[in-house]
């Protein structure tokens, strides 16, 4: 008799509760959060990152201003509407990258949750960070290089001085 009972609760309760069990979706898919440094040594690593992106999430004058070089202009706003020029890379390393960190994270988290990428990098300090390091940024698809007053003092002074010895000794030459 106990074992009808125990059989009954099976039968009327339980299985009825894992039956109608929603199935739930478990994304794998994560953002991994890099440091600038990490995103330097991955964009100059052309054997391991042979297909890298570097996707920019900031505003149109803010990427005349300055980029990473070789970056792809999607800003946060438009990544939904134009996500079908990113479609080709969804199994592609993609750093993604903004001022400082904060409209990357959200434009990353985005590319996972909502469009299945699966190699995301999210660069930690944005481009800000960037330049705080050092590395060279682009202008309309030129390295914009600092070249400050004294740098240039420097060169143009080397110069004239190999330029006397040049002549000075042209003209000892000649005299003898």
């Amino acid at each position: 008799m106990l074992k009808n009972i125990v059989l009954f609760s099976i039968l009327f309760f339980l299985l009825p509760t894992f039956i109608l069990m929603p199935v739930v979706n478990v994304k794998a898919q994560i953002v991994t959060n890099i440091s600038v440094q990490t995103a330097y040594n991955m964009i100059n690593n052309n054997i391991q990152y042979l297909n890298l992106v570097i996707h920019d999430v900031r505003e149109q004058s803010e990427y005349n201003e300055n980029h990473l070089c070789n970056a792809i202009l999607i800003p946060v706003s438009e990544i939904d509407i134009r996500i079908s020029e990113l479609n080709s890379y969804k199994n592609t390393e993609i750093i993604v990258y903004c001022k400082s960190g904060y409209r990357s994270a959200q434009a990353s988290q985005n590319l996972v949750d909502n469009h299945n990428f699966t190699l995301i990098y999210n660069m930690l300090g944005g481009i800000d960070g960037w330049i705080s390091e050092g590395y060279t940024v682009c202008t309309d698809g030129q390295p914009n290089i600092d070249f400050n007053v004294i740098t240039f003092s420097i060169i143009l002074f080397s110069t004239m001085i190999l330029i006397i010895m040049f002549f000075k000794k042209k003209l000892l030459r000649i005299r003898k």
